[in-house]
């Protein structure tokens, strides 16, 4: 439902905000891919094999 994300970006900005003493506008985007854990070369793209998942 989103709420990883939302943690990651929760976490990425006070990271940033902690680095350059400021205020942060961040925008995580994300692209769905069918079947991506079935492909290997993507994985190896990734730096993943399929062992990891």
């Amino acid at each position: 439902g989103g709420s990883v994300l939302k943690q990651v970006g929760m976490e990425a900005r006070q990271d940033i905000r902690e680095l350059i003493g400021g205020k942060v506008h961040l925008e995580l985007w994300v692209k769905v891919r069918e079947n991506w854990t079935e492909d290997a070369a993507f994985l190896r793209e990734l730096g993943m094999g399929a062992e990891s998942l």
